[in-house]
């Protein structure tokens, strides 16, 4: 009985110790900072990729790319950032950090849209009523909204109220809820939403083309496995599955 109590043990402890060996090792964290129209992506990104990737911790991050840049210019850890517009528009040359630019990993574009709880949607935005609300992003930290206002330039707004949004998935809860009736947004925040109505496409030559570069802040191998993975075409796929368009270029 004594025999089998000690061979009970010595197992018992060869299985904590095991446990321990293995608890013990530390993942490598991968900082990840994103533009909030791209949530949807990266968290499935995130998901995939550690399930192949055991060693590996994603932390991500989700903001106005403009934001972003400054909490990283405080601080705040990034290995990557996935923006929604070129990052030089938010830096100065008093801006510390190095960043490396690594291509362009997705691309979208504008929609105008009403919300459902409007009772007479219009056809256009020069035919919203003076009592009505446009969203749009704040174009000084959001590009959703600076792609929006350069979309509005050709178009007569002075009679438009005009609400910015913190980025672009406060504005799709703007839009959502009825805060505000109408709005110009991303088409991958637009689409199969059974909140929003897509009124019509905004012209593409009254807005720059709308594309998603990625930066690497630092040398990180794991970063990089991060960043090949969303380039590969399961990556790709699933920025069709969200309605991203492909990447321009990588």
């Amino acid at each position: 009985m004594k025999k089998t109590n000690y061979i009970i043990g010595i197992l018992f402890l060869a299985v904590f110790l095991t446990s321990c060996s293995v608890t013990s090792q530390q993942k490598t964290v991968v900082y990840i900072s994103a533009a909030s129209s791209l949530k949807k992506p990266v968290t499935e990104w995130k998901e995939r990729f550690e399930k192949t990737h055991k060693d590996i911790e994603i932390k991500m991050n989700f903001g106005a790319s403009g934001v972003l840049i400054n909490q990283i210019n405080n601080g705040a850890p990034a290995d990557l950032m996935f923006s929604a517009q070129s990052l030089q528009r938010f830096m100065s040359d008093d801006d510390k950090i190095d960043i490396k630019k690594e291509g362009i990993i997705a691309s979208n574009e504008l929609v105008f849209v009403s919300g459902t709880k409007v009772d007479t949607p219009v056809d256009s935005i020069e035919d919203i009523p003076s009592n009505a609300k446009l969203g749009i992003g704040n174009p000084d930290m959001v590009p959703a909204g600076y792609y929006a206002e350069k979309a509005l330039q050709n178009v007569d707004h002075k009679q438009i109220k005009i609400i910015y949004s913190q980025n672009a998935v406060h504005l799709k809860g703007l839009i959502e809820t009825g805060a505000v009736e109408y709005a110009i947004m991303y088409r991958t925040d637009a689409v199969e939403n059974n909140r929003i109505n897509i009124i019509k496409n905004m012209p593409p030559n009254s807005y720059p083309a709308i594309q998603y570069p990625v930066y690497s802040i630092t040398e990180k191998k794991a970063a990089k496995q991060f960043l090949k993975y969303a380039r590969s075409k399961e990556g790709q796929k699933i920025l069709k599955k969200y309605n991203f368009r492909e990447s321009v270029k990588n």
